[in-house]
């Protein structure tokens, strides 16, 4: 019997297998629709699968269809089967020709597989577009352990699908039209010239040769279409804003820039910002790099401006969006093809978000927005964005211990120390609030000295630091003593709870430690005061909206205050404490602790009200600082009296109400010069007295009673000599000139400021 001629089948399996006329349509025909079998309406080719027997398009009748297609679902009766999806009963429900529901396909599993997709497919493309997965979840985008990550990992997540880049024709009238409300060219240009070389070292926030570049391209743009465009405009304008900020300074004296006045363009920029955030933001949720830098200069704008709490909750969106971002994760740098350049940037703008959440978290004894610790992917490389000059400095100059830091400090080196600076307190685990446990306290700040302190590069050293390239970084004197603010800080924030401790009764060893403990506690804060005092007359006095200097000047105030109702304090310096010579590097606090006194003290206190008052011409923060300070201060007096009595001799602490007048307000008076004559303080160990102010006229409505003409107080040198006699006798003479000999100088000129704030001039 002659064989057939094989004709090409177009019909469904469906279709061809009952007999019936099929139309073709795909991927469903209108019968197998009309039936309610779409799942089952599937198309083959007559020349795939060559190598297996295809019986479905070479058959004619029904019964031989049907046959093959038992010999390919079940190849061997009562066979187990062997792995998921190897035959058609791998998965999903049984089916024969009689059941309802998922039925095999003559080539098994993949194929029912590919079927049903197939039939889906048009379902799918139909829905109308939607929130994207990320969006509509919440996702983290670029994770490497949510189910996002393994979506992606699949290749089928359209990450444009959550916003596209591209402005609309509207979105883009409307971005010009805020643009032509910006300042002049001349005048961003000029500001942002003065904040590369005035006030970028501060932050760092942005890397100059990065920056720049871009803001050169940006102005050849002929017309803004994208997103990231809008973006990078915000933070333009959010830079120069900032600066403003920093203006009139000694290096330009003027109210204006290029006729147009300050305020002025302080107004212009923000608003405009703003405009343009909103466009941006709805155009495209997702952040990026420069979004998150801009909203980190919104946050400083707070900051800069006394506004602690909203500077709080801005820092806390920008965090929020660097994480929305992802430049705390550096996969998603290696996914998205990020140069390295850029992930370094990154990678500094986390580190500084980083250090913002922990001050602020611990000076305001808040949660962190940012969990943990850093995570070795987060440290910056400070030899990336170094220039090639910088590189090839002199290796005899060479100082430090940190791989990366060992060679000439770069300008990133302060921030890349204060984030070390609060890595550390996250690992330390220190939870406020608990009970006082003097004993752990003296131990965490033992590991202090040891891991940060004694680790820090010559050039940053707490006492004695290197100043070889200070004339090759003009600005490293000034982040110097911005990093030793921040030690300082941070060892007050160790031992400051011990003052809030509920009196009890404790052994002999622990009423000395504890005593021990207060000592440090003073020595810490008039060394904080000592360098803002520092850093203050490096800035000329005229910076006066950086809250570094108010926060720390008001917070050591209030803890020598405190320290000084102490009717014991300070109690005598047991020899023991004493330090040999050559043990000071450990702890460079030790020689210091020993020579606190009233007398340094009150001079402490004095020399903070007078910056508060002179910082709170211009600055809100440092005005509500001066007025509390003279509240506590005057507490403390009444506190004196009262535990002095009527009878009692006059005694010689300085918040005394007998010994220590200038703390009280003569008159309630708050215009007009006081005329009350006050008394001095005596020193009843050694019969010196502490010169104290007689009169003055009122400082506004904040400080009444403190003389505009108040002579200098005497250097700390001059009142050791004099006050020798309470510290006890070394073994020999030697051991107590080093003793006085390492004190640091207290100048009063380093104190107080030049005058007001009076730098405008007209132009």
């Amino acid at each position: 019997m002659s064989s057939r001629k094989r004709r090409f089948i177009s019909s469904c399996t469906n279709c061809y297998t009952r007999k019936q006329k099929c139309d073709r349509i795909k991927p469903v025909c209108s019968i197998c629709a009309r039936r309610g079998v779409s799942e089952d309406c599937v198309y083959y080719s007559s020349d795939s699968h060559s190598s297996s027997p295809t019986a479905v398009e070479s058959q004619s009748d029904e019964g031989q269809a049907r046959s093959h297609h038992n010999q390919v679902v079940n190849p061997v009766d009562n066979a187990p089967p062997t792995r998921l999806g190897e035959n058609g009963n791998g998965y999903g429900p049984k089916a024969n020709s009689g059941s309802h529901g998922f039925e095999p396909g003559p080539w098994g599993a993949r194929h029912e597989w590919s079927r049903y997709v197939d039939s889906v497919t048009p379902t799918i493309t139909s829905f109308r577009p939607g929130p994207s997965l990320a969006d509509a979840f919440g996702y983290s985008r670029h994770s490497d352990s949510n189910t996002l990550g393994l979506v992606e990992k699949l290749g089928v997540y359209d990450e444009d699908a959550s916003g596209d880049s591209t402005l609309t024709p509207e979105s883009v009238e409307n971005v010009h039209r805020v643009l032509e409300s910006i300042p002049d060219r001349q005048v961003l240009d000029f500001l942002i010239q003065y904040f590369r070389t005035e006030v970028n070292w501060i932050d760092q926030l942005i890397h100059v040769p990065w920056f720049y570049p871009k803001y050169l391209s940006f102005w050849m743009l002929e017309r803004i279409t994208t997103v990231q465009e809008v973006d990078f405009a915000i933070l333009v304008l959010r830079v120069c804003s900032y600066t403003v900020r920093f203006l009139p300074s000694p290096y330009y004296t003027l109210d204006r820039v290029r006729g147009v006045l300050l305020g002025d363009i302080k107004e212009m920029c923000d608003d405009a910002a703003d405009s343009l955030e909103s466009l941006s933001y709805k155009a495209d949720v997702r952040g990026s790099l420069i979004r998150v830098q801009s909203m980190a200069y919104c946050a400083l704008h707070c900051q800069i401006e006394g506004k602690t709490r909203q500077f709080w909750e801005a820092l806390g969106r920008a965090i929020q969006a660097a994480q929305d971002t992802g430049i705390h994760c550096d996969g998603v740098s290696d996914r998205r093809g990020t140069d390295k350049l850029e992930r370094e940037m990154g990678r500094r703008t986390y580190c500084n978000l980083f250090i913002w959440d922990s001050l602020l978290s611990r000076q305001l004894d808040r949660l962190p927005f940012i969990p943990g610790t850093m995570r070795s992917e987060n440290w910056p490389d400070l030899q990336r964005l170094k220039p090639p000059h910088q590189k090839q400095f002199d290796p005899n100059k060479a100082n430090g211990t940190d791989a990366g830091i060992s060679e000439a400090p770069d300008l990133f080196t302060e921030r890349f120390l204060q984030v070390k600076l609060a890595d550390f307190w996250r690992r330390a685990g220190l939870v406020q609030g608990a009970d006082y446990d003097m004993i752990a306290r003296e131990d965490l700040y033992h590991a202090f000295n040891f891991e940060f302190m004694s680790t820090l590069p010559a050039a940053f050293a707490l006492s004695d630091a290197d100043e070889t390239w200070d004339s090759d970084f003009p600005k490293l004197p000034l982040q110097r003593k911005l990093l030793h603010m921040a030690i300082y800080d941070s060892i007050l924030w160790i031992f400051r709870p011990l003052l809030l401790r509920k009196p009890s009764p404790i052994p002999p060893y622990k009423s000395l430690m504890l005593s021990w403990q207060k000592r440090k506690l003073a020595a810490t804060a008039l060394h904080a005061l000592e360098a803002v005092a520092q850093f203050h007359t490096l800035l000329q006095t005229c910076h006066t909206r950086l809250a570094s200097i108010v926060f720390t000047t008001f917070e050591s105030a209030i803890l020598l205050v405190f320290l000084g109702t102490d009717p014991n304090f300070p109690e005598d310096c047991p020899q023991q404490h004493l330090p040999p010579p050559g043990t000071l590097k450990s702890d460079p606090l030790q020689a210091a602790i020993c020579k606190v006194s009233l007398a340094l003290t009150l001079q402490g206190i004095q020399g903070a009200l007078k910056r508060l008052q002179m910082l709170a011409e211009a600055n809100s923060m440092a005005e509500a600082a001066a007025a509390t300070l003279i509240r506590a201060m005057k507490r403390a007096s009444e506190l004196a009296a009262e535990r002095e009595g009527p009878d009692q001799p006059v005694a010689h602490h300085p918040f005394s109400s007998k010994a220590a007048r200038p703390l009280m307000p003569a008159t309630t008076a708050t215009h007009g010069p006081s005329t009350t004559v006050m008394a001095t303080s005596h020193m009843t160990a050694t019969g010196t007295s502490l010169p104290l102010p007689v009169a003055g006229p009122a400082c506004g409505n904040v400080s009444p009673w403190l003389s505009e003409t108040m002579p200098d107080l005497r250097s700390v040198n001059d009142l050791m000599s004099g006050i020798s006699g309470t510290i006890p006798n070394t073994s020999s003479s030697q051991a107590q000139g080093d003793i006085i000999s390492n004190w640091p100088t207290f100048d009063p000129s380093q104190i107080y400021g030049q005058g007001g704030f009076d730098v405008l001039e007209e132009s």
